[in-house]
C-alpha cells in the first residue's frame, strides 16, 4: 500500500539504497501515521518502515538505514506503554513475517522461535506437549517473543518463572554494523566484546551491591549487568531489557517449563486497598506462584459488559461489594493444604476457592484486561501509564504504597493500583485529562515524586515494561553516574554510532516524560461535522469512543470474533487500533486547511472495514468501529456526494 509514496524526508539517494536490500520498505503517509505510535502516551513519527522477511533482509535494511543516516527501532507488535517501539527514523518491523517455531526438542526443554512468535502462539504450539513459556505477560494474546526479551518481561507468576531473560538460551541478533550474530552461552561469537564487558562490570560490582540490595523480584536495568556477572559466558543477560539500543533480535533458542501439574487460586476480598497490601506480606509464606492485585476502579469498568458478567458473578460482587480483591494462585506442590491454610487465616472480608480451570480463566480475564478496561472509562479523564512499572520489595508494599497515596491526595488525584503484589509491582494508573495544561503539571509532579521515592525505597523505576521515553530522564537519579557511565560504554561497544534506538536510556535531553505526547493530547481534535448517531453511555461522542482507543493492541490478537480484516492481511491498517490511529491524525489536518473527509487515508483505513461489530465487544475499551465509519461516511456523502 503505497499512498502518497514521496510524503517523506528520505532523499532519493536514500530511498534507492533501502529499496535495493529487497526488503519490504514503505514511505507513505499512512504507514508512517501507524507506526507514529504504540501502546503509551507518546508519538514519535518515522521516516520509513521495514518489514523484512529474513535475517539477510533486516541486516540489509538496518545497514541501509545507518548509511543512510537513520536512527533504527526495532519492532514487535508495538504494546510498548514506555514509548520504547517508536522512533523518527526507521523503524523494523519484526511481527509481520518472522513468526516461524522452527525447532522443538523436548529432551533439552529447548524451542527455536522467529522473533515476531507471538507468546500465545508459542504456548498453543507448546501445550500438547505438556509444556509452556514460563513468563505469561498480560498482553500474550500480542506480545512477540522479540519485544519480550527486549523489555525482559514477565507477568504475575514472575515468582515461580521468573523474568523473559532466565528463559533465554541464545539469540540470533542484528548489529548496528549490519553483522548476524548467533550470542549465548554456546555461541560465543562476541567473544571480545564479552570480554569488555565483563572486565568493565567487574569494576562495578560494589557500586551494584550499595545501590541495589537483594530482594527484589523484577528489577531494572537493562544490560542486565547484575545478571552478566553471575553468568559472564552468556552475553544474553546484557541483550534481555535492553530495548533495541544494542541489537535488533531475530530468532532465539528459548527454555521451556513443564505444565503446571495442578492448579488452585484464593481470591479474597478486602474493605481497603491497604488491607489487600498488608494480606499480602502476610501469604508470601505459603509461597505462591502469584498474588495479584485488583481494586475496585478496575472491578468498577467490568460492570455492565457481557465479556466479563460471568466472572463478576462468580466474584459476588453485586451481592458482596469491595475495594480490593487478591489473586492467590498456587501450582503443583501441596496446592489443597496451601489453599486451606489461606482459608483458615480468615483474611479480608471473605475468600473463595477456585480449582476449576474455567472459573480460574475467568478470574484471570479480568486482570488481563487492565489497562483497557482502565481507559475505557467515563470522560477525558483517563487513569494514565506513566509510572505504573516501579517495584519494590514485597515486603515494602504497604508502606510504599501510602507514600503514593501521600503523593496523590494533595494534588486531588485519584489512582488505580493493580498488579503483580507478590512481585513487589503495582501498576499504579493516576487518573488525569492530558489535555489539560493543569493535569499536565500535576503528571510531572507525580512522575518527579515516584522517582524519588522508589530511589527512597531502593526499588526499581521500571521493572517489566522498560524505560523508553518515560523513564529516560530519570535514569541518572535512579542509577548514578558510575552505573549509568558503565551502561554507556555498554552501548559504545555495541553501537558506536548510536543509531540503535538512541535517545532511550540515556539522556541527550530530547525525551522527557512529558515530550513527545500524543498529538490529541497537545491539540485536541476538532470534528468538521456535527454526529448524528447515538454512541454509548461511557463515551458520550464521537471524539469519546475514537479516544477510547489506548493503543493496546488487543485488536492484534489471533481470534475469529475479533477484526477478520487483520487476521487476514496481518496489516497494521486492517486492525481496529490501526483504523482508530487513522481517524484521529486526519482529523487534526483540518487545522492545516485539509478536507479530512477526502483523505485516500482515511479511505484505505475504512473501505475494508466489515462493519461487523466484533471490535466492540472484543476491544476492552469498547471502541465501536462500525459506529465511527458511518458517521465518517454519512459526513463525507453529505458534504461531497456519492
Amino acid at each position: 500500500m503505497q499512498l502518497n509514496a514521496r510524503y517523506c524526508n528520505v532523499t532519493d539517494a536514500a530511498l534507492r539504497k533501502l529499496q535495493r536490500t529487497g526488503c519490504d520498505v514503505r514511505t507513505d503517509r499512512l504507514t508512517r501515521i501507524l507506526f507514529a505510535t504504540d501502546a503509551s502516551i507518546y508519538q514519535l513519527e518515522p521516516q520509513a518502515v521495514a518489514f523484512p522477511r529474513s535475517a539477510e533482509e533486516a541486516s540489509a535494511v538496518i545497514g541501509a538505514g545507518i548509511d543512510a543516516g537513520l536512527s533504527i527501532t526495532p519492532r514487535g507488535a508495538g504494546t510498548s506503554l514506555v514509548g520504547n517501539a517508536i522512533g523518527d527514523g526507521l523503524i523494523v518491523d519484526f511481527s509481520r513475517h518472522n513468526r516461524g517455531i522452527s525447532e522443538l526438542d523436548l529432551e533439552k526443554r529447548m524451542v527455536r522461535v522467529g522473533a515476531g512468535v507471538v507468546l500465545d502462539q508459542l504456548n498453543a504450539f507448546l501445550k500438547p506437549h505438556r509444556f509452556c513459556f514460563g513468563p505469561d505477560v498480560a498482553t500474550s494474546s500480542r506480545a512477540t517473543i522479540g519485544g519480550m526479551i527486549a523489555n525482559n518481561s514477565s507477568g504475575a507468576r514472575a515468582p515461580f518463572y521468573g523474568t523473559t531473560a532466565d528463559h533465554v538460551l541464545a539469540t540470533e541478533i542484528i548489529l548496528a554494523d549490519g553483522r548476524i550474530e548467533k550470542i549465548g552461552a554456546e555461541h560465543d561469537s562476541l567473544e571480545a566484546e564479552r570480554a569488555q564487558i565483563e572486565q568493565l562490570l567487574r569494576e562495578q560490582s560494589a557500586e551494584m551491591a550499595e545501590r541495589w540490595p537483594p530482594g527484589l523480584i523484577k528489577r531494572w536495568p537493562g544490560y542486565g549487568l547484575t545478571r552478566f556477572l553471575r553468568a559472564p559466558q552468556n552475553l544474553n543477560e546484557v541483550l534481555a531489557g535492553s530495548e533495541g539500543t544494542l541489537a535488533a533480535i531475530f530468532s532465539a533458542e528459548l527454555k521451556i517449563s513443564p505444565l503446571p501439574r495442578e492448579k488452585g487460586l484464593g481470591l479474597i476480598f478486602f474493605a481497603s486497598v491497604d488491607d489487600a497490601m498488608q494480606a499480602t506480606v502476610a501469604l508470601l509464606d505459603l509461597m505462591p506462584a502469584a498474588i495479584e492485585h485488583i481494586d475496585r476502579p478496575l472491578l468498577d469498568q467490568t460492570r455492565g459488559q457481557l465479556h466479563f458478567q460471568a466472572a463478576r458473578d462468580l466474584m459476588e460482587l453485586e451481592a458482596n461489594p469491595c475495594a480490593a480483591v487478591l489473586i492467590v494462585e498456587f501450582y503443583d506442590e501441596n496446592v489443597a493444604e496451601r489453599l486451606a491454610i489461606l482459608q483458615a487465616r480468615r483474611l479480608g472480608l471473605r475468600s473463595k476457592i477456585l480449582t476449576s480451570a474455567r472459573e480460574m480463566d475467568l478470574v484471570w480475564s479480568v486482570r488481563k484486561a487492565g489497562l483497557s478496561l482502565l481507559t475505557g472509562c467515563v470522560g477525558a479523564r483517563k487513569p494514565v501509564a506513566f509510572i505504573e512499572d516501579a517495584a519494590v520489595r514485597p515486603a515494602q508494599l504497604p508502606e510504599y504504597v501510602r507514600g503514593l497515596q501521600a503523593i496523590m491526595h494533595p494534588l486531588g488525584l485519584e489512582a488505580s493500583y493493580y498488579g503483580h503484589a507478590a512481585s513487589g509491582l503495582l501498576h499504579v494508573r493516576p487518573v488525569l485529562d492530558l489535555h489539560r495544561t493543569e493535569d499536565l503539571k500535576k503528571f510531572r509532579q507525580v512522575a518527579d515524586q515516584t522517582s524519588a521515592l522508589v530511589k527512597e525505597f531502593k526499588g526499581s523505576l521500571s521493572a517489566e515494561h522498560g524505560v523508553g521515553i518515560a523513564r529516560t530522564e530519570y535514569m541518572r537519579e535512579q542509577l548514578g553516574d558510575e552505573l549509568l557511565g558503565a551502561m554507556r560504554e555498554i552501548k559504545r561497544i555495541f553501537d558506536p554510532r548510536d543509531r540503535m534506538n538512541p535517545g532511550k536510556i540515556f539522556g541527550t535531553g530530547n525525551f522527557r516524560i512529558d515530550s513527545s505526547l500524543r498529538d490529541n493530547f497537545t491539540r485536541p481534535i476538532e470534528l468538521p461535522f456535527t454526529p448524528r448517531l447515538a454512541f454509548a453511555f461511557k463515551d458520550h461522542s464521537f471524539i469519546g469512543n475514537l479516544e477510547q482507543c489506548n493503543g493496546c493492541g488487543g485488536c492484534r490478537k489471533d481470534a475469529p470474533t475479533m477484526c477478520p480484516t487483520f487476521l487476514a492481511t496481518g496489516e497494521e491498517v486492517m486492525s481496529t487500533r490501526g483504523r482508530a490511529n487513522v481517524i484521529r491524525k486526519i482529523l487534526q489536518w483540518r487545522k492545516n486547511g485539509n478536507d479530512p473527509l477526502e483523505s485516500e487515508e482515511l479511505d484505505a483505513a475504512l473501505s475494508n472495514c466489515l462493519s461487523c461489530k466484533g471490535c466492540t465487544p472484543e476491544c476492552p475499551s469498547n471502541v465501536n468501529l462500525a459506529l465511527l465509519k458511518a458517521e465518517l461516511l454519512y459526513a463525507a456523502i453529505r458534504k461531497h456526494g456519492l
